[in-house]
């Protein structure tokens, strides 16, 4: 007895689209934004996030009180990767990003001379978490402030590449331009 064509249709269109679904159980996943650094920048940032409300100690760098600088570094470290101490020597040893993700590090110069002298961790959606030695604590902060865009020298990764020194990055996401 013949299969009538609708149902013979009908079963083929069931067929394809199981097929389908089945395939793309099978594919693997691509990395966010092409970033295959995707967990080392959750757990940086993670790591960062929990830390909101730590004590500004300066030297510190631990989760009983940190600085700027020891923030950073103690954060990456969670995600295996090790970092120069000083805000100046991760700014010279970082690979500069004209686009920074979330992450990835930001250097400003908040003293009267040149030289770097802060850094923060970009956390996307133009903020940054920091250790505020005037708030005396690890704090979110919006980037569009004026302070920070007035002062911003850069931005840096330590996610994959090669280093060198830094010059003017700016946050992918509509944050400040340097």
């Amino acid at each position: 007895m013949p299969i009538p064509p609708c149902t013979y249709r009908a079963f083929l269109a069931l067929l394809l689209v199981g097929l389908f679904w089945l395939g793309g159980c099978a594919a693997p996943s691509a990395p966010a934004r092409g970033d295959s650094y995707t967990a080392a920048r959750q757990r940086i940032l993670g790591t960062a996030e929990r830390l909101i409300g730590t004590p500004y100690v300066l030297g510190g760098e631990s989760p009983g009180g940190v600085d700027c600088s020891g923030l950073v570094q103690y954060a990456y470290l969670q995600a295996g990767i090790r970092l120069p101490r000083t805000a100046m020597e991760q700014f010279q040893s970082g690979r500069p990003q004209r686009k920074v993700l979330p992450g990835d590090l930001l250097f400003f110069r908040t003293g009267n001379d040149s030289m770097v002298s802060h850094v923060g961790i970009y956390a996307g959606k133009g903020q940054m978490i920091h250790a505020s030695s005037g708030s005396g604590q690890v704090r979110k902060v919006s980037l569009n402030r004026r302070y920070w865009q007035q002062r911003l020298v850069g931005g840096a990764t330590f996610l994959g590449g090669t280093t060198s020194l830094v010059h003017h990055a700016a946050p992918t996401d509509g944050g400040p331009s340097g």
